[in-house]
């Protein structure tokens, strides 16, 4: 019975698996692979294996500083996501209150809504003419419009807002799944509540806090749409600049390469993410 169950499951996955491979594995490899080929302005790509393309993104200083602001603003979305997130989180997971649906509902109501949509949303606040700056102009605190667009606080004020709840959904579950027993035992040995917090609340929701922050950063560095409409060109992420080598410069390659490099820095945060969780439950 478990046998044929089993076999039953494997043929059930065959079209899916077949699927993904023809529909996404297959192309994605292909133009990954792509990267080190030789660029050609006529046929687009010579099948001609060449490091020159990933050679001239370390060696040229535009598409290095494009690498290094990546990283940077992808790091920044995931602290603050993680800052705002985590109160958040551990109010859901604790409150018996009857508006605990609603709160959960105003997490998830930001995902109905496009990401084009909400980031015309930043748009309109952050503008000169924008809320932000009518209420900073009528209060005093300034004379002149401010500066909040194209620039790299903008970008991070929108992708915190639009990855949040994939900040605070890991974060929730981790401090859900933890014994309540624990805090009373702390609370028992005479531990206060901040303690308590910070040596066996936030240590166990540790799991949630690595889920979370890979969801964000992976998921931040990638992003295309919200720089390009908060940061213009003064705000040049991996995303955009693969977004322009592939479709208006035409340099397959090169947009390829760059692709590589935004895929294994994902895989590598993403394998750090587990080796650290294996070494948790190791030592736990």
């Amino acid at each position: 019975m478990n046998q044929s169950g089993g076999r039953f499951g494997v043929v059930l996955a065959v079209p899916l698996t077949v699927l993904y491979l023809v529909f996404l594995v297959l192309p994605l490899g292909f133009f990954l692979a792509m990267g080190v080929f030789r660029y050609d302005a006529f046929a687009l790509y010579i099948p001609h294996p060449t490091a020159e393309n990933f050679l001239r993104l370390i060696a040229d200083p535009y598409y290095r500083a494009i690498i290094v602001l990546t990283l940077k603003l992808a790091a920044l979305t995931t602290l603050c996501s993680l800052l705002l997130g985590y109160p958040m989180a551990y109010f859901l997971s604790r409150t018996q209150s009857a508006w605990r649906g609603v709160l959960m509902f105003l997490v998830v109501a930001p995902l109905t809504t496009g990401v084009i949509v909400r980031t015309y949303g930043w748009i309109v606040l952050f503008g000169a003419e924008g809320l932000i700056n009518r209420v900073l102009l009528w209060t005093g605190l300034v004379h002149q419009p401010l500066q909040i667009l194209n620039t790299q606080t903008a970008v991070v004020v929108a992708l915190v807002h639009i990855l949040l709840p994939y900040m605070i959904f890991p974060l929730f579950s981790s401090l859900t799944a933890q014994d309540p027993s624990l805090r009373r035992a702390a609370s028992t040995l005479g531990a206060g509540t901040a303690r308590i917090f910070f040596e066996v609340t936030l240590p166990l929701s540790r799991p949630g806090i690595l889920m979370g922050s890979v969801l964000v950063f992976t998921l931040s560095a990638g992003s295309v749409v919200t720089p390009t409409l908060l940061g213009g060109k003064n705000v040049q992420m991996m995303g955009q600049s693969i977004y322009e080598l592939v479709l208006h410069t035409l340099n397959w390659p090169l947009g390829s390469a760059m692709a590589s490099i935004l895929v294994l820095l994902q895989f590598v945060i993403i394998f750090l993410y587990f080796r650290s969780d294996r070494r948790a439950a190791l030592h736990g």
